[in-house]
């Protein structure tokens, strides 16, 4: 009789021990959450950037860091803001001129921007799980400076030096669209193609020897369309 009672006991706990255990993986399991079915950027994301713009001969090359982060829900998207920094710099075109003309050329830019970004999937997009698509807005300043440089040569041996430098800040405004793939979960490669309008007139200032002039002349112009490679990483 004493037998069968603790027989009873033992299973009666067994029944409540394995009861608890139940409940406590289920509320673990309710606890964590839900599995990420896609890399659209969400709400308290951040996605830092190293940015690369160049031409194929590369008469132009740009390097560039910027951050976004995700702030609000939008409709079916993801509204993100943030800012960039890019420099840029005449390269192959400037040492092609050196050489035909015995100068020294250099032209250098500098364009701080914030934008924004609206991050969308269309629905039922199998295939794009690790994409992140959106459309983006910027707008900034672009700093620029061309500086030319070197020595003319004159009657009897004689040669004077010259210096040409121009500077000038002009508005900076573009749109454009991105897209990024997640080769791991925080690691990304992407690419943005912009329409951007970026342009102003020179201040300058001339010198020949002794003799040194100032004025305005001669507009420069970084309008146009162009592609911004980047690799990232999400914070």
């Amino acid at each position: 009789m004493q037998g069968r009672i603790a027989m009873l006991c033992l299973a009666s706990l067994l029944t409540v021990t394995s009861a608890r255990a139940q409940e406590a993986q289920t509320s673990a399991a309710e606890a964590q959450p839900a599995p990420r079915l896609n890399r659209v950027q969400g709400v308290g994301d951040i996605d830092a950037r190293a940015m690369l713009n160049a031409d194929i001969v590369l008469a132009f090359v740009n390097l560039g860091v910027g951050a976004d982060v995700g702030v609000l829900p939008l409709g079916p998207g993801v509204l993100a803001l943030g800012g960039e920094f890019e420099i840029g710099g005449c390269v192959s075109a400037c040492l092609l001129l050196n050489t035909l003309t015995g100068y020294s050329w250099s032209s250098m830019f500098y364009s701080p921007h914030v934008r924004a970004s609206y991050h969308l999937l269309p629905s039922n997009s199998p295939g794009l799980e690790k994409v992140d698509l959106y459309g983006l807005a910027l707008a900034g300043a672009t700093l620029t400076t061309t500086r030319v440089a070197g020595t003319v040569s004159g009657g009897s041996g004689s040669s004077t030096d010259f210096e040409y430098v121009g500077s000038d800040v002009g508005p900076s405004v573009g749109l454009g669209l991105g897209a990024k793939y997640f080769f791991s979960d925080n690691l990304f490669f992407g690419a943005e193609g912009r329409l951007r309008y970026s342009a102003g007139q020179y201040t300058y200032t001339a010198r020949a020897g002794n003799v040194t002039i100032s004025d305005s002349q001669s507009t420069w112009s970084l309008s146009g369309f162009n592609v911004q490679l980047f690799a990232g990483l999400r914070l």
